[in-house]
């Protein structure tokens, strides 16, 4: 009998912010996104549950940016 496992990245939450931040890698001031990701472990390339999360926010023009935990995403997420 022949299993096939992985692990795959899918994005489950992204949105843009409200405040406008400057990026120093970039040099622009723009909306910077906030992103959830999980990384799922698959069997038969479906799936099944997540192994690890990660929270990141980044400019939208550079993709460069900070990974951020629980707390501070949902601080950012709900606008404060």
């Amino acid at each position: 009998m022949i299993f096939i496992f992985g692990a795959n990245d899918k994005v489950i939450e992204k949105q843009h912010c409200y405040n406008q931040e400057h990026c120093y890698h970039c040099n622009n001031t723009t909306n910077w996104v906030l992103e959830k990701n999980a990384t799922f472990a698959s069997l038969f390339f479906i799936s099944v549950f997540p192994i690890k999360t990660r929270y990141v926010y980044y400019c939208p023009i550079c993709k460069n940016g900070n990974q951020l935990n629980e707390d501070e995403y949902h601080w950012k997420k709900n606008g404060r």
